[in-house]
């Protein structure tokens, strides 16, 4: 059998239609992390599951609903799905110079990153459904909530 060698020049990458939807856009996430940090984290910081449940709620109004009324203690623990595109969304954050992993393993916002969140609330025409549904939940959901959910997680899934 014959063998002929590969050239690179008989290699063709082709750009594809294909649209990626606006909440995995990471231009979208990274500036959603910052909105999220600065509207709800606690001096602009935030753990790593905070931000994830906080993504997840404001996926849809049910979603954010049930997170709000756990906050308040009418509700019961919600389900979060943990989204890789958060994690992607970190490191490109940190990249950017918009966050930085302290050395509790939370992120907090640097002043670039707050000026990008405050730039974004002040056009008043972006993110706007995000924002209101971020002001809602404000300062509500503390470390010691998402503790708490943490917790109950465990208990739950514990094998003895």
């Amino acid at each position: 059998m014959r063998e002929f060698p590969l050239e690179y020049t008989d290699i063709v990458f082709d750009a594809k239609p294909d649209a990626v939807p606006y909440n995995y856009r990471i231009s979208y996430k990274v500036t959603q992390l910052c909105l999220i940090m600065q509207i709800c984290g606690r001096g602009d910081v935030c753990s790593l599951i905070k931000l994830h449940m906080i993504s997840f709620a404001l996926i849809s109004k049910d979603n954010m609903r049930l997170l709000l009324e756990f906050t308040e203690g009418t509700g019961t623990a919600p389900i979060v799905r943990f989204d890789p595109s958060v994690n992607r969304a970190l490191t490109f954050a940190i990249a950017y110079g918009l966050i930085e992993q302290q050395p509790t393993a939370k992120y907090k916002l640097t002043e670039r990153g707050r000026l990008l969140a405050q730039q974004i609330k002040l056009a008043g025409d972006l993110m706007v459904i995000e924002i209101s549904n971020l002001n809602t939940l404000a300062k509500k959901l503390t470390e010691a909530k998402v503790n708490e959910i943490v917790d109950m997680w465990r208990m739950k899934n514990a094998d003895n």
